[in-house]
């Protein structure tokens, strides 16, 4: 990440005022079971202070609706990461702590305590028995996710740690860091592998395809470099006219990448071509995240402007989410495409899901 810097058709309210005209509120109590809507607590708030604009045609987004407000980070929230069954949630930020959340109730399971500063990206590996982040304490921390331990620290970058991936074989960790370096590591034996120089300048973010064939790289020297993951050659550079890109996300079939930027907004890349075939939300201002859904048919982009944005693959904008109070530094759709989770500078994570 970059240095760090409401509509008419509002669901809830619809179902509150639906809930309301029964008799007895039954409706109501039915949806409030539906959705899981805990009773108010610490670390969970029913929420009814968002708004939604429609613009366009969207399919089950359509119906999304804020869930609830998960709440208990003291500082900006930075990270998430969902397990691949999308049960437990992550999140990170700048009070050095990580919280797992059970996404289905919104319910605070456990927090995690050992970085010296702030977390910027977070990853689970794909059976979700292990949680990766990611710090600018220069380190990489390992943690059980099931007893919520600490394993091991990985050391060798010289500078924060922006970003994070596991590869979805299981084998290789990614990170990108303020260092400008790439580093690939082994997940049997926790070792580096390999360091990967080609940034010239900071690395802001890192990802990888699904079939952990390729590895993408960007940061602050306005490319976007393309590895093959295995032996860490360089494939081909994406040119780009952004000065910092803050986030990357690839298609399911690895044939497109999506891309965030502070100046220039979203850009869909054709890695054939090397070509950006389309570019879009710039009106958002900088885009800290994108996330692309299982089925590679929306895009969700958090931005400076305190949205939350859905757009097809086309670039065209679906829906426009408010809520957050600040900043929105990580997006995450979840892998059936029924969930979106959001962080923000003001300290909360929003759960949003499509309604039935």
């Amino acid at each position: 990440m970059s240095s760090k810097p409401k509509s008419n058709e509002t669901i809830v309210l619809l179902m509150a005022l639906l809930a309301t005209a029964l008799v007895g509120g039954g409706l109501f109590w039915l949806l409030r079971s539906q959705f899981n809507f805990a009773d108010a607590e610490s670390s969970l708030r029913e929420s009814s202070d968002a708004s939604i604009e429609a613009t366009g045609s969207a399919g089950n987004w359509s119906r999304i609706a804020l869930a609830f407000t998960l709440e208990g980070h003291t500082d900006e929230v930075n990270a998430l990461a969902m397990s691949p069954d999308g049960a437990v949630l992550a999140s990170g930020g700048d009070d050095r702590r990580i919280k797992l959340w059970d996404l289905v109730s919104g319910q605070e399971l456990q927090t995690l305590t050992g970085h010296d500063d702030w977390i910027y990206s977070l990853a689970f590996t794909p059976d979700g028995s292990i949680l990766a982040s990611g710090s600018k304490d220069s380190t990489i921390k390992l943690w059980d996710v099931a007893t919520g331990t600490e394993i091991t620290t990985l050391q060798g970058h010289r500078d924060f740690v922006n970003s994070i991936v596991v590869s979805p074989n299981g084998e290789t960790l990614v990170s990108g860091s303020y260092d400008h370096s790439v580093k690939l590591w082994d997940m049997d034996s926790r070792q580096e592998r390999q360091t990967l120089r080609g940034h010239r300048g900071i690395v802001l973010a890192v990802a990888v395809s699904q079939d952990s064939r390729l590895l993408a790289t960007s940061g602050v020297d306005q490319t976007i470099l393309i590895w093959e993951l295995e032996t860490g050659q360089r494939l081909r550079t994406l040119q780009s006219n952004a000065s910092d890109i803050n986030a990357l996300s690839f298609s399911p079939d690895g044939q497109h990448l999506v891309s965030g930027s502070d100046q220039n907004g979203i850009a869909m890349w054709n890695l054939e071509t090397g070509e950006a075939i389309h570019r879009f939300g710039e009106e958002g201002g900088q885009v800290f995240t994108v996330s692309m859904s299982g089925d590679g048919e929306t895009i969700a982009s958090g931005h400076a402007d305190q949205t939350v944005k859905l757009w097809n693959r086309d670039g065209q904008l679906l829906r426009s989410l408010k809520g957050h109070s600040g900043s929105v530094y990580a997006v995450l759709l979840s892998p059936i495409g029924e969930t979106l989770v959001s962080s923000s500078e003001d300290r909360t994570v929003k759960v949003w899901r499509v309604l039935p």
